[in-house]
This record gives structure tokens, sequence and C-alpha cells, in this order.
């Protein structure tokens, strides 16, 4: 029971921390990301940009707007990974 207790006041503190840190008027955003694999640098490139779209768009529905995405990729064997970042906003 003490456990839970803990873990109660732990997530009530967080909760605080996170209601306190946004100003009222400030606008909603977050910073939304994606990663993709692929044998193909253009693919593994497009999968990550689509999971990134989709992240934005759950969080915001479709009048989410999304800023320029910043994209990296490495090869890893014979695999492509991307993952691409950018910010979107209610």
């Amino acid at each position: 029971m003490k456990i839970i207790g803990r873990v109660v006041a732990a997530a009530l503190v967080i909760g605080t921390c996170q209601v306190i840190g946004a100003p009222a008027d400030a606008q909603s955003c977050i910073r939304a990301g994606g990663e993709g694999t692929g044998l193909i640098q253009g693919f593994a490139s497009f999968m990550a940009q689509a999971a990134m779209k989709n992240q934005a768009k759950g969080w915001g529905g479709d009048s989410v707007k999304i800023g320029e995405a910043k994209e990296t990729c490495q090869q890893q064997g014979l695999m492509y990974t991307c993952t691409a970042f950018a910010r979107a906003c209610k």
C-alpha cells in the first residue's frame, strides 16, 4: 500500500509541474516525430515522414499545422533508418 501511495504522490507532482509549465495563452504545440526503415533510403525517408505526420494528426486532428521537417538518415548494414521531426501546432 505504501508503494501505491508513493506512485500516486509522484504522479501528482509530475502532473502539477506539467500544468504549471505551460502558460495559459501559449499556443498548443508538440514536437512530432517518426522513424522509418527500408532497403532504399527514399523509402525509409517516406516512412519516417508518414509516421511523423500520423503522430501530429493523431494528436491535433486533420487541421494541425506541421512545420518544416528535420530529417536524418543512417545506413545500418543493408538497411537505412531515417528519423523525421517537426513542430506541430493546433
